[in-house]
Protein backbone atom coordinates (compact mmCIF):
# COMPACT_ATOMS: atom_id res chain seq x y z
CA UNK A 1 0.00 0.00 0.00
CA UNK A 2 2.70 2.33 0.83
CA UNK A 3 4.41 1.43 -2.35
CA UNK A 4 1.44 2.19 -4.34
CA UNK A 5 1.02 5.47 -2.51
CA UNK A 6 4.61 6.29 -3.58
CA UNK A 7 3.91 5.59 -6.77
CA UNK A 8 1.06 7.79 -7.07
CA UNK A 9 3.30 10.55 -5.28
CA UNK A 10 5.90 10.32 -8.08
CA UNK A 11 3.52 10.43 -10.51
CA UNK A 12 1.96 13.49 -9.63
CA UNK A 13 5.01 15.34 -8.86
CA UNK A 14 6.40 14.44 -13.02
CA UNK A 15 2.27 15.26 -13.71
CA UNK A 16 3.01 18.70 -12.20
CA UNK A 17 6.81 19.39 -13.28
CA UNK A 18 5.36 18.49 -16.91
CA UNK A 19 2.95 21.38 -16.48
CA UNK A 20 5.46 23.77 -14.91
CA UNK A 21 8.14 23.47 -18.19
CA UNK A 22 4.85 23.98 -20.61
CA UNK A 23 3.84 27.31 -18.26
CA UNK A 24 5.76 29.30 -20.20
CA UNK A 25 5.09 31.65 -23.35
CA UNK A 26 9.00 31.42 -25.01
CA UNK A 27 9.36 27.63 -23.75
CA UNK A 28 5.54 27.38 -25.92
CA UNK A 29 7.40 29.62 -28.93
CA UNK A 30 10.33 27.15 -28.99
CA UNK A 31 8.61 24.29 -28.65
CA UNK A 32 6.62 25.23 -31.43
CA UNK A 33 9.28 26.01 -33.85
CA UNK A 34 11.14 23.04 -33.48
CA UNK A 35 8.00 20.99 -33.83
CA UNK A 36 7.03 23.23 -37.44
CA UNK A 37 11.35 22.47 -38.46
CA UNK A 38 12.54 19.26 -40.04
CA UNK A 39 15.87 18.66 -38.24
CA UNK A 40 17.80 20.12 -35.06
CA UNK A 41 18.20 23.69 -35.26
CA UNK A 42 21.43 25.45 -32.85
CA UNK A 43 20.86 27.97 -30.26
CA UNK A 44 21.94 31.00 -32.30
CA UNK A 45 19.24 30.14 -34.78
CA UNK A 46 16.75 29.90 -32.52
CA UNK A 47 17.36 32.49 -30.09
CA UNK A 48 17.13 34.59 -33.98
CA UNK A 49 13.61 33.34 -34.77
CA UNK A 50 12.06 33.32 -30.65
CA UNK A 51 13.93 37.36 -30.61
CA UNK A 52 15.71 35.80 -27.42
CA UNK A 53 19.28 36.23 -26.37
CA UNK A 54 20.85 32.71 -26.85
CA UNK A 55 22.30 32.19 -23.27
CA UNK A 56 18.17 32.83 -22.20
CA UNK A 57 17.23 30.85 -24.61
CA UNK A 58 19.76 27.87 -23.64
CA UNK A 59 17.79 28.03 -20.32
CA UNK A 60 14.58 27.23 -21.74
CA UNK A 61 15.85 24.55 -24.50
CA UNK A 62 17.42 23.04 -20.86
CA UNK A 63 14.11 23.09 -19.72
CA UNK A 64 12.07 21.44 -22.48
CA UNK A 65 15.42 18.72 -22.33
CA UNK A 66 15.12 18.24 -18.82
CA UNK A 67 11.25 17.62 -18.79
CA UNK A 68 11.55 15.47 -22.38
CA UNK A 69 9.44 17.52 -24.78
CA UNK A 70 13.21 18.15 -27.03
CA UNK A 71 16.49 16.36 -27.29
CA UNK A 72 20.16 17.72 -27.55
CA UNK A 73 22.41 16.05 -29.75
CA UNK A 74 26.03 17.14 -30.91
CA UNK A 75 27.22 18.26 -34.23
CA UNK A 76 30.59 16.80 -35.48
CA UNK A 77 32.10 19.01 -38.38
CA UNK A 78 35.41 17.61 -38.04
CA UNK A 79 36.75 20.50 -36.69
CA UNK A 80 38.53 21.32 -33.58
CA UNK A 81 37.26 21.72 -30.22
CA UNK A 82 34.16 21.20 -29.09
CA UNK A 83 31.13 20.22 -31.17
CA UNK A 84 28.30 22.56 -31.42
CA UNK A 85 25.08 21.76 -30.10
CA UNK A 86 21.54 21.59 -31.52
CA UNK A 87 18.18 20.93 -30.72
CA UNK A 88 14.86 18.74 -32.41
CA UNK A 89 11.65 18.09 -31.09
CA UNK A 90 10.77 14.65 -29.73
CA UNK A 91 7.92 12.83 -30.91
CA UNK A 92 6.82 10.45 -28.88
CA UNK A 93 4.16 7.67 -28.55
CA UNK A 94 1.28 8.32 -25.69
CA UNK A 95 3.26 6.57 -22.64
CA UNK A 96 1.82 4.62 -20.49
CA UNK A 97 2.14 6.83 -17.07
CA UNK A 98 -0.30 9.47 -16.20
CA UNK A 99 2.62 11.78 -15.99
CA UNK A 100 3.95 10.70 -19.50
CA UNK A 101 0.90 11.29 -21.17
CA UNK A 102 -0.08 14.49 -19.87
CA UNK A 103 3.34 15.70 -20.30
CA UNK A 104 2.87 14.17 -24.65
CA UNK A 105 -0.42 14.93 -25.01
CA UNK A 106 -0.88 18.35 -23.48
CA UNK A 107 1.68 19.41 -25.22
CA UNK A 108 0.64 18.07 -28.65
CA UNK A 109 -2.51 19.95 -27.88
CA UNK A 110 -1.38 23.12 -26.73
CA UNK A 111 1.48 23.64 -29.48
CA UNK A 112 -1.24 22.54 -32.52
CA UNK A 113 -3.35 25.45 -31.17
CA UNK A 114 -0.84 27.98 -30.49
CA UNK A 115 -0.57 29.81 -33.43
CA UNK A 116 -3.10 28.77 -35.87
CA UNK A 117 -6.33 31.40 -36.33
CA UNK A 118 -8.91 31.32 -33.18
CA UNK A 119 -12.17 30.83 -34.64
CA UNK A 120 -11.16 26.56 -34.86
CA UNK A 121 -9.03 26.56 -31.86
CA UNK A 122 -11.50 26.07 -29.24
CA UNK A 123 -13.63 23.60 -30.82
CA UNK A 124 -10.13 21.76 -31.77
CA UNK A 125 -8.62 21.55 -28.51
CA UNK A 126 -11.87 20.53 -26.85
CA UNK A 127 -12.23 17.33 -28.79
CA UNK A 128 -9.01 16.69 -28.92
CA UNK A 129 -8.53 16.81 -25.41
CA UNK A 130 -12.06 15.00 -25.14
CA UNK A 131 -10.59 11.93 -27.64
CA UNK A 132 -6.94 11.55 -25.32
CA UNK A 133 -9.12 11.43 -22.11
CA UNK A 134 -11.82 8.68 -23.53
CA UNK A 135 -8.78 6.46 -25.34
CA UNK A 136 -6.07 6.86 -23.15
CA UNK A 137 -6.39 8.93 -20.17
CA UNK A 138 -6.51 7.65 -16.40
CA UNK A 139 -8.30 4.40 -16.09
CA UNK A 140 -11.79 4.73 -14.09
CA UNK A 141 -11.86 4.78 -10.25
CA UNK A 142 -13.51 1.31 -8.56
CA UNK A 143 -17.62 1.88 -9.28
CA UNK A 144 -19.42 2.28 -6.25
CA UNK A 145 -23.65 1.93 -5.37
CA UNK A 146 -23.75 6.16 -7.03
CA UNK A 147 -21.96 6.41 -10.00
CA UNK A 148 -22.23 10.27 -9.67
CA UNK A 149 -19.89 9.93 -6.82
CA UNK A 150 -17.77 7.55 -8.60
CA UNK A 151 -17.44 10.41 -11.50
CA UNK A 152 -16.80 13.25 -9.23
CA UNK A 153 -14.01 11.08 -7.59
CA UNK A 154 -12.46 10.37 -11.17
CA UNK A 155 -12.61 13.83 -11.77
CA UNK A 156 -11.04 15.20 -8.73
CA UNK A 157 -8.45 12.51 -9.01
CA UNK A 158 -7.62 13.98 -12.43
CA UNK A 159 -6.94 17.52 -11.24
CA UNK A 160 -4.95 16.35 -8.80
CA UNK A 161 -2.62 14.63 -10.58
CA UNK A 162 -2.05 17.72 -12.93
CA UNK A 163 -1.71 19.87 -9.94
CA UNK A 164 -5.00 22.10 -9.62
CA UNK A 165 -5.92 21.39 -6.39
CA UNK A 166 -9.27 20.69 -6.95
CA UNK A 167 -12.61 21.30 -4.36
CA UNK A 168 -15.53 19.54 -5.09
CA UNK A 169 -18.38 21.02 -4.71
CA UNK A 170 -21.26 18.44 -4.75
CA UNK A 171 -24.34 20.85 -3.65
CA UNK A 172 -23.56 23.37 -5.89
CA UNK A 173 -22.03 21.35 -9.12
CA UNK A 174 -19.02 22.69 -9.05
CA UNK A 175 -15.07 21.48 -9.17
CA UNK A 176 -13.35 24.97 -8.08
CA UNK A 177 -9.31 24.44 -9.31
CA UNK A 178 -7.78 26.85 -6.88
CA UNK A 179 -4.47 26.63 -8.68
CA UNK A 180 -3.94 26.47 -12.13
CA UNK A 181 -0.21 25.40 -13.25
CA UNK A 182 -0.51 26.59 -16.46
CA UNK A 183 -1.58 30.25 -15.29
CA UNK A 184 0.65 32.12 -17.69
CA UNK A 185 0.13 30.60 -20.64
CA UNK A 186 -3.70 30.50 -19.75
CA UNK A 187 -3.94 34.13 -19.50
CA UNK A 188 -2.46 34.62 -22.93
CA UNK A 189 -4.24 31.72 -24.47
CA UNK A 190 -7.34 31.10 -22.75
CA UNK A 191 -9.48 29.87 -25.59
CA UNK A 192 -6.45 26.91 -26.21
CA UNK A 193 -5.73 25.85 -22.30
CA UNK A 194 -9.64 25.77 -21.23
CA UNK A 195 -10.47 24.33 -24.16
CA UNK A 196 -8.20 22.01 -23.83
CA UNK A 197 -8.84 20.83 -20.20
CA UNK A 198 -12.58 21.35 -20.88
CA UNK A 199 -11.90 18.43 -23.65
CA UNK A 200 -10.59 16.45 -21.06
CA UNK A 201 -12.72 16.80 -18.26
CA UNK A 202 -15.60 15.58 -20.88
CA UNK A 203 -13.50 12.85 -21.62
CA UNK A 204 -13.35 11.66 -17.49
CA UNK A 205 -16.26 12.03 -17.09
CA UNK A 206 -17.29 9.74 -20.58
CA UNK A 207 -15.04 6.98 -19.68
CA UNK A 208 -15.93 6.97 -16.01
CA UNK A 209 -19.70 6.48 -17.10
CA UNK A 210 -22.28 8.15 -14.65
CA UNK A 211 -25.19 11.16 -15.19
CA UNK A 212 -22.38 13.95 -14.99
CA UNK A 213 -21.56 16.13 -17.98
CA UNK A 214 -19.60 19.19 -17.77
CA UNK A 215 -21.42 22.68 -18.68
CA UNK A 216 -18.46 25.08 -18.97
CA UNK A 217 -15.39 25.78 -17.47
CA UNK A 218 -15.09 29.26 -16.18
CA UNK A 219 -11.61 30.69 -16.23
CA UNK A 220 -10.23 33.31 -13.43
CA UNK A 221 -12.96 34.01 -10.98
CA UNK A 222 -9.46 34.56 -8.77
CA UNK A 223 -5.67 35.18 -9.74
CA UNK A 224 -5.38 31.22 -9.99
CA UNK A 225 -8.65 30.21 -9.45
CA UNK A 226 -11.33 28.73 -12.23
CA UNK A 227 -14.70 27.07 -11.71
CA UNK A 228 -15.65 23.53 -13.70
CA UNK A 229 -19.71 23.60 -13.96
CA UNK A 230 -21.33 20.44 -14.11
CA UNK A 231 -24.39 19.51 -14.83
CA UNK A 232 -26.73 16.21 -14.96
CA UNK A 233 -27.98 14.67 -18.09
Amino acid sequence: MVQGSRRHEARVVAAQNAYRTLASRSRMEILHLLQQTDGALTVDAIARHVELHPNTTREHLDRLVAGGFVAREAQHTGARGRPRLSYRAVEREAASTMDARARDQLARLLVAGYGRPMAAVEVEAEHAGRRWAEERGPAPVEATDDPEVAQLVALEQHFEELGFEPEVDRDALEVHLLRCPLVDLARERTEVVCSVHLGLTRGVLNRQGGPLEAARLQPFVGPEHCVLHLRRS
